[in-house]
C-alpha cells in the first residue's frame, strides 16, 4: 500500500568517483545519511563534504548510519555535527575504535567510542523512515547493506559487496529473499574492470597460501590490517611446528573479530611477535602478517638476507598501493615476491546476476568512475531503469 509522498535520494557524492561516497534519503519528516567517507588519493573531488545541516549551518539531520569501516565510508564523519547519531555494526565499530586507538598517537580522533551499535535484521526507525542493516560480504568484515522502507517504498543500499567470499551463498539467499525493491543503491567499483587474475575467490587465494607455506620456511603477508578474512585464512594453513606471528595490535584487531565469528573463519596458532619469541620461531620458521613501518622492515630485510632461499613474501592488496612510499619500501627489500589477491568488490558479470535476482524498478550505480556511458554496458532485467544520476541531483520515488 503506497501514498502520495515521495522519498528523495541524493547522492552528495560517489557518482564519478569510488572513495567519499555519501548518499542522502530523505523524507518531508526524516533525512539521513549513508556513509561519509573520504576521498582516495589523487581521485575525483577532493574537497571535504560540505553540506548544510550536517557539517555546517543549523542541525538538520536524523542520523548517518554506516557500511563499514573503510576511510573511503567513514574518513570525514569527524566533520559532522555534534548531536547527529552515528550508526555502524556492533563488531566492526569495535574494530574501527582500536583502529582509531591505535593511530591515536599519530593525532588520529577516537570517534567511534561514541557510534550506536546495531544488530544484523534489527530496524531502526527514524521518524517515517526504517532503517534495517542486513548482514553483507566485503573486505572489511561485518559490513552491512540497508533495507529503507517508508511510505510503501523499499530502497536497497548495498555499500561495498562481493560474491566471491566465504559468505557466497549467503549473499545469494539474501538478494533472492529481497522482495521487491523500488531502487536500488548498488556500488560499481569494478564496472570498468575485467579482472583476468589468476585468483577469482577467497578460496583460491587460501589454497595459494597454503601451497607457499609448503615450499617456503619464512612466509610474510604484506595485506591491510582489517581485511581479516584473508589473514584469518592465512593463518588456517600452519605447518607443523610453527605459527603465524603478528604485532600486538594486529592480535588485538583479529581476537574482536573472532568473538561473533564463524568457527570454520576463526584464526589458528596465532602469536604476537616480540624479541622474547625470536629465537624460539627461527628455527622451526613461521608465517607473518607485515604493514609498512620500521620495526617489520627490520625483521622482513634480516630475514630475506639471512635465509634468500627460504623466505617469500606475499602481496595481497590492491596492486595501486605499491607506489606507496612506505609499502614500496619493503617491497624493494623483498627479493623473492608474489602477488596473491583478489578485489574485495563485486564484479561486473556478478552485479549484473544481482541485479537480475533482485530486478529493482530502479537502480542507481555509485562508488565508481565509471562514466554515463560505461554504466550503459551493464545487462539489465527489462523492467529495471538505470537512472541517470550526477552528484547532488535529487531523485524522488
Amino acid at each position: 500500500m503506497s501514498d502520495d509522498k515521495k522519498i528523495r535520494v541524493i547522492p552528495h557524492r560517489g557518482m564519478r568517483q569510488i572513495g567519499g561516497v555519501c548518499t542522502e534519503i530523505a523524507t518531508d519528516e526524516a533525512r539521513i545519511l549513508f556513509d561519509f567517507g573520504s576521498p582516495l588519493e589523487d581521485e575525483g573531488d577532493q574537497k571535504p563534504l560540505n553540506i548544510e545541516g550536517v557539517t555546517r549551518g543549523e542541525v538538520d539531520c536524523d542520523a548517518v548510519f554506516l557500511t563499514h569501516y573503510h576511510g573511503d565510508h567513514v574518513g570525514e564523519v569527524p566533520s559532522i555535527k555534534a548531536g547527529i547519531p552515528v550508526y555502524m555494526q556492533k563488531t566492526a565499530r569495535r574494530i574501527l575504535q582500536a583502529q582509531q586507538e591505535h593511530k591515536e598517537c599519530l593525532g588520529e580522533v577516537v570517534w567511534a567510542s561514541g557510534v550506536k551499535e546495531m544488530e544484523y535484521g534489527v530496524p531502526v526507525i527514524i521518524k517515517d523512515l526504517t532503517v534495517t542493516p542486513i548482514e553483507s560480504d566485503h573486505s572489511a568484515i561485518d559490513s552491512l547493506m540497508f533495507l529503507v522502507e517508508g511510505h510503501g517504498k523499499r530502497i536497497l543500499l548495498t555499500g561495498d559487496y562481493r560474491m566471491h567470499g566465504y559468505h557466497a551463498e549467503k549473499m545469494e539467499e539474501t538478494f533472492s529473499n529481497m522482495g521487491h525493491i523500488d531502487l536500488m543503491i548498488t556500488e560499481g567499483t569494478n564496472l570498468t574492470k575485467e579482472y583476468k587474475g589468476e585468483y577469482k575467490t577467497e578460496k583460491d587465494v587460501e589454497e595459494k597460501f597454503k601451497e607457499i607455506k609448503k615450499k617456503y620456511k619464512y612466509v610474510f603477508l604484506f595485506t591491510s590490517s582489517s581485511n581479516i578474512d584473508r589473514i584469518a585464512a592465512f593463518t588456517r594453513h600452519v605447518p607443523r611446528g610453527q605459527y603465524v606471528v603478528t604485532d600486538e595490535y594486529q592480535k588485538k584487531i583479529l581476537e574482536i573479530a573472532d568473538e561473533n565469528r564463524e568457527e570454520e573463519l576463526k584464526l589458528h596458532k596465532v602469536l604476537y611477535y616480540s624479541r622474547y619469541l625470536e629465537d624460539k620461531i627461527e628455527k622451526p620458521g613461521f608465517s607473518m602478517v607485515v604493514r609498512s613501518g620500521d620495526s617489520f622492515y627490520d625483521i622482513v630485510k634480516e630475514y630475506f638476507e639471512k635465509y634468500p632461499d627460504e623466505t617469500i613474501l606475499i602481496y595481497s592488496m590492491w596492486s595501486g598501493y605499491k607506489k606507496l612510499p612506505g609499502v614500496k619500501r619493503i617491497l624493494d627489500i623483498a627479493k623473492n615476491q608474489i602477488s596473491v589477491h583478489v578485489s574485495g568488490h563485486i564484479t561486473k558479470e556478478d552485479l549484473e546476476h544481482v541485479i537480475k535476482i533482485v530486478e529493482p524498478d530502479k537502480l542507481i550505480i555509485n562508488h565508481t568512475s565509471a562514466n554515463k556511458r560505461d554504466k550503459n554496458t551493464i545487462l539489465l532485467p527489462t523492467k529495471t531503469k538505470l537512472l541517470k544520476v550526477d552528484d547532488t541531483d535529487s531523485v524522488q520515488i
